[in-house]
């Protein structure tokens, strides 16, 4: 079997450099790392597990929780999370709810976690964090020794929304809520609604929902009440929008019922008209939180982080809007 020495002996270069290298050590620079990491792969290195975690204290796992797999936003978020760890040799164990995954936490099954998951408690996460494992939270803005946030930027992407649909000529705004507990949902009514604040005497309507296409669809009846010649809807999510435009008469949609959602899911530029939407890269988003989750397995210094947004313009908003 291959091991260190080999891939030494074929870079032309020293055995500390080359375990420097696989284990994602600054130590070397990108270029020395990619060659070597080709020259093990190309002769089959295998690192032996075994020895890292005696020689470390570490098992190179991590958990990844979240509240569900499905869909586009996961798959792209878990897959950011991943490019990161397999970099650095670690592995994920990606978990949906239950105590029996939380506690390989506390167990010391995994080396930290990161937590996308609104059931996962606050009590939960600091116990853990307490006894000494990092966490990182990319839904709620917690705080504490071993725990650090990477969130995404709700506020900013809210007011970028109101700030679309007021460009868009309308005479109230509809503001269509995912679940009470939900942090996203939360940080984006509140923005929202400050920004119509500041913008003057607009009437806003509440419409409390829960994140799913069907709930949009339920939204799209009290919307279809409102007495208004130009109606701007900001559903606080792309799921709850495609519900929306699937129910709303559609010569309506971006014409006298301006819709706007959040999150830039693949589905929204397919729909018939396509779905304006505040975008970010969820792939990046989990790079992020896997970074910084290593740099504080790593003892090293860590700030909390916020992912930015822009508007991705089409035809909902108006044609006059489009861009793409």
């Amino acid at each position: 079997m291959a091991g260190i020495q080999d891939i030494a002996e074929k870079a032309g270069v020293s055995i500390s450099t080359v375990s420097y290298a696989l284990n994602g050590s600054k130590k070397v620079t990108d270029k020395t790392r990619a060659r070597i990491l080709k020259i093990a792969e190309e002769i089959n290195y295998s690192p032996n597990l075994a020895g890292r975690m005696l020689k470390k204290q570490q098992n190179f796992i991590i958990g990844l929780y979240l509240h569900d797999f499905g869909g586009y936003f996961y798959s792209h978020l878990i897959d950011g999370v991943n490019q990161v760890l397999a970099k650095h040799h670690y592995e994920a164990i990606v978990a949906s709810g239950g105590s029996n995954t939380r506690d390989f936490i506390g167990q010391g099954l995994v080396d930290g976690a990161i937590v996308l998951d609104s059931d996962f408690p606050d009590d939960k996460i600091q116990q853990y964090a307490a006894a000494g494992k990092p966490i990182v939270v990319m839904d709620r803005a917690l705080s504490g020794q071993n725990i650090a946030h990477v969130l995404l930027d709700n506020a900013n992407g809210a007011k970028q929304a109101i700030a679309a649909l007021n460009q868009s000529a309308i005479d109230c705004f509809v503001l269509v809520t995912g679940p009470n507990n939900s942090h996203d949902s939360n940080e984006r009514l509140n923005a929202a609604r400050d920004a119509i604040s500041a913008l003057g005497q607009q009437p806003v309507h509440v419409i409390h929902s829960d994140f799913t296409i069907a709930g949009g669809r339920q939204a799209a009846k009290a919307i279809m009440q409102i007495e208004a010649a130009q109606i701007g809807v900001f559903a606080l999510n792309d799921e709850m929008a495609v519900g929306l435009i699937e129910a709303l008469p559609s010569e309506k949609i971006g014409r006298t019922i301006r819709i706007i959602g959040f999150d830039n899911d693949s589905v929204g530029a397919y729909l018939k008209p396509a779905l304006t939407t505040i975008d970010y890269s969820k792939h990046y988003w989990g790079n992020v939180a896997a970074e910084t989750l290593l740099d504080m397995i790593e003892k090293r210094p860590v700030d909390h982080k916020k992912i930015l947004t822009q508007v991705r313009h089409r035809a909902s908003l108006g044609e006059s809007m489009t861009q793409d």
